[in-house]
């Protein structure tokens, strides 16, 4: 059963035109995406992310820093296994290296740069993880997206148990990387149902222009 859009008639099977109104029933398909990459890197709403990204960055390095400086003295007194000072040092030590992990992030994305390439191949792993406290071990699967770049180097991209990040590229996929963002624009998304999300790396139906998430414009 059905009802007509326009007037509200109840209808029993699919029908072209509404017996009542006469008004036209037939569906079309969503307009197919058009190839090339989208200028809508070029929002404002790129600069913002990237730069609220990197002051996370460096608040939770520094929050992780705190913890450390403050934690080692701590554990040492009431453990009684590091002395004081030496426990503070220890923390100290700690601490600075969460923030210059923050800092060398923060200058790797200063000097990334926009590229071009071609999906090359496509491979998955199962990697085995030993733990100390377990006689099984565990295991993960590793995909890896190999890229080469028009310079002909190539680009090798990792992640664990993404299968969706992993199959939305395809071996022969133009793509482009934007600078200081972890992520492919593909050239032809005119296929695409979903399309990812530059910024977040959610997916987003493709019909929509904005991500719901980080509020960046959908690449399209």
């Amino acid at each position: 059963m059905m009802f007509c859009p326009h007037c509200g008639y109840e209808m029993q099977e699919q029908q072209n035109f509404c017996k009542n109104c006469g008004a036209a029933l037939t569906q079309t398909s969503p307009a197919a995406l058009p190839a090339g990459f989208s200028p809508r890197i070029n929002d404002p709403s790129f600069d913002r992310y990237k730069k609220k990204s990197r002051q996370w960055s460096f608040l939770f390095a520094l929050i992780l820093a705190v913890a450390a400086i403050a934690g080692f003295p701590i554990y040492g007194h009431y453990s009684g296994e590091v002395d004081w000072p030496a426990s503070l040092y220890y923390g100290m030590g700690i601490g600075g290296m969460f923030l210059v992990i923050a800092l060398l992030q923060t200058l790797r994305r200063g000097m990334d740069k926009t590229w071009d390439g071609v999906v090359a191949d496509k491979k998955t792993y199962r990697v085995v993880e030993h733990h100390d406290d377990e006689h099984t071990p565990s295991y993960r699967q590793q995909y890896v997206l190999k890229i080469r770049k028009d310079s002909g180097r190539i680009k090798k991209h990792k992640w664990y148990d993404q299968p969706a990040l992993y199959e939305y590229y395809a071996i022969g996929d133009r793509i482009r990387h934007h600078k200081g963002l972890l992520y492919y624009e593909k050239f032809d998304k005119s296929q695409d149902k979903q399309i990812l999300c530059a910024a977040c790396l959610s997916f987003i139906d493709a019909q929509q222009d904005q991500c719901p998430r980080c509020k960046c414009p959908i690449l399209k």
